[in-house]
């Protein structure tokens, strides 16, 4: 009896007392956290709910309170396959959410690219969110400017981009930079060494593109193997900008990761350095300097001069250099990277691309121009659209609504939502491309040509050329194929791209036969804005001894295809 008056007495004395303040605020966390719990069951703290598309199934599951995070933080080695596995689950439209982020609603059909991207263009900008994650790293440049700012970066740009311009590259620089190119594969050959042609593909257009467009000659190419400097610096800055995209907490992580901060800084550092000797040695050329080479890029933007006489600073200056040599250093690397292992583990596209550089350039270099890229190549304009549909260089994108929208397909879109969006998932896509969408196939850009030479070889009495067996390429729409953006925001670059792209390989396929190394693994994907590969391309590379000659009027071996399955 004595001990339970004692538990009563004891219980009395603790209803009497006073709660301290960590007591209640102890009872209050809780509190906010039990509600926050019932608020957001399955998606982000601070996210509206969307029971439309909970619906319609479109509503990827998340967790409470931070949504679909621990999803996107696990597959980070791998996104592009745990989006493509997404929407194979849950179809052309899902829904994820994010803390910090908020909402987004990623798309994987032609018909919604077309409305973003054309129909109302003006509703979706890169956004706020966007900047904020990038702007130490690219600034206030073409990638993630919008609107007056986006337009200005576009109209200087597009000045230098012509068909004057591009002639005399494919004549001129492209050759040359083939030339190096092939001094590199020559020393390796000599050596008996296999190459891992995605460094030398990058250092080619780090080369080609910091001359051509800033006056930069950086001499990675044809140095020999060792620290780049520029490039590994790029490198390192394009896989932290990605990251970012998938870490809502990035600005956090990367201060505690011991060394990452300090390296970040120090990368940037190094593309500042190389950007402020571009512009120093352009503000210190003579006019008689001046007038001895071609107007480039970095001079439309040094000369440029707004309406009240205002010109460019320094710090706009370099971010017009990092945002340009993003755009034409990596996407053309990568895309001859995922050409080459394309054609080396499909021997018989090899076959037919090489067969067709035969007959129409008949073992000539001469013969490779603006024109006969443009119009007389098409199997090797469809092996490199094929390439560029399975591994586009930036494989995804994302996009912020300026006010409330409604999809073709009647999805409601709220203002400050985030459009996302995979040019690598919808070229996976069967109900985009078909059954065979998966599928490494250059003849879906091909059809039958009135001049199609069938089992012999014709010439063209234009041009007295002899004429590719393989059709005509047939171009795609743009909004199907968006490897190269779409309506207003449709690359300037392209076509330079496709260019120096093509004209490197017509070169290298005369000279060089190509192949992996013997056990060679499945490349992977690296985490960056672009699409490196994860490890080395190791190629082992010997000089061709049935290269044919002017006057070639033989046949080589090429495959014979039927285009009718792919005509429309």
């Amino acid at each position: 009896m004595a001990g339970i008056g004692l538990r009563r007495l004891l219980e009395r004395q603790l209803a009497k007392r006073k709660r301290t303040p960590i007591e209640y605020a102890v009872l209050a966390t809780i509190g906010f956290f039990v509600a926050a719990l019932i608020k957001y069951p399955n998606r982000a703290i601070l996210t509206n709910p969307r029971p439309d598309l909970k619906a319609l199934g479109r509503d990827a599951p998340g967790y409470p309170l931070i949504g679909n995070l621990t999803d996107i933080l696990s597959s980070r080695q791998s996104p592009l396959e745990y989006l493509h596995k997404t929407f194979q689950e849950h179809g052309d439209v899902i829904s994820i959410t994010l803390p910090i982020f908020g909402r987004a609603i990623i798309l994987n059909r032609p018909e919604f690219m077309e409305h973003i991207f054309k129909t109302n263009f003006e509703n979706y900008v890169k956004g706020d969110m966007f900047r904020w994650n990038l702007t130490d790293i690219l600034g206030r440049g073409i990638f993630v400017a919008d609107r007056e700012e986006w337009r200005f970066h576009r109209k200087t740009a597009s000045n230098i981009f012509t068909t004057k311009l591009y002639r005399s590259l494919v004549e001129g620089a492209f050759k040359s930079s083939a030339e190096d190119f092939s001094t590199v594969l020559d020393r390796a050959i000599a050596s008996d060494k296999p190459v891992d042609l995605q460094d030398k593909f990058l250092k080619l257009t780090l080369d080609a593109f910091g001359k051509l467009t800033f006056g930069l000659d950086f001499k990675a190419l044809l140095s020999e193997d060792g620290p780049n400097e520029f490039g590994d610096a790029f490198d390192f800055l394009t896989s932290a900008a990605d990251a970012r995209l998938a870490n809502p907490i990035w600005f956090v992580t990367d201060r505690i990761i011991p060394g990452r901060w300090k390296k970040h800084w120090g990368c940037i550092g190094i593309l500042d350095e190389y950007a402020a000797k571009a512009v120093r040695n352009r503000r210190a050329e003579t006019p008689e300097q001046t007038a001895t080479r071609t107007r480039d890029l970095l001079d439309h933007f040094i000369n440029y001069k707004s309406e009240d006489g205002t010109m460019l600073t320094d710090r706009e200056l370099r971010d017009v250099f990092v945002n340009f040599m993003m755009a034409g250093r990596d996407t053309t690397a990568q895309a001859l990277i995922w050409q080459f292992y394309c054609l080396m583990v499909n021997p018989r596209i090899m076959k037919n691309i090489v067969h067709e550089i035969d007959i129409v350039l008949e073992g000539s270099t001469d013969k490779i121009t603006y024109e006969v890229l443009m119009t007389e190549l098409p199997y090797v304009k469809a092996v490199l659209h094929e390439t560029l549909r399975l591994h586009p260089p930036v494989a995804k994108n994302v996009k912020q609504a300026v006010d409330d929208d409604i999809l073709p397909d009647g999805t409601r879109i709220y203002k400050g939502e985030f459009i996302g969006y995979s040019n690598w998932c919808m070229g996976r896509n069967k109900a985009v491309w078909g059954i065979d969408a998966e599928l490494f196939v250059p003849e879906r850009w091909l059809v039958s040509s009135d001049t199609f030479p069938g089992p012999g070889l014709t010439v063209n009495p234009t041009t007295g050329r002899q004429v590719s067996p393989y059709g005509k390429f047939k171009s795609e729409s743009q909004f199907k194929f968006i490897t190269f953006n779409a309506g207003p925001r449709l690359c300037l670059g392209m076509t330079f791209a496709q260019l120096e792209a093509m004209a490197t390989t017509c070169i290298l396929l005369q000279r060089y036969n190509f192949k992996l190394v013997p056990g060679h693994p499945e490349p992977m994907v690296k985490g960056s804005i672009t699409l490196p590969m994860k490890e080395a391309l190791m190629t082992v590379v010997k000089k061709r001894t049935n290269v044919p000659q002017r006057g070639f009027d033989g046949d080589v071996g090429g495959d014979s295809i039927d285009l009718s399955q792919h005509e429309e």
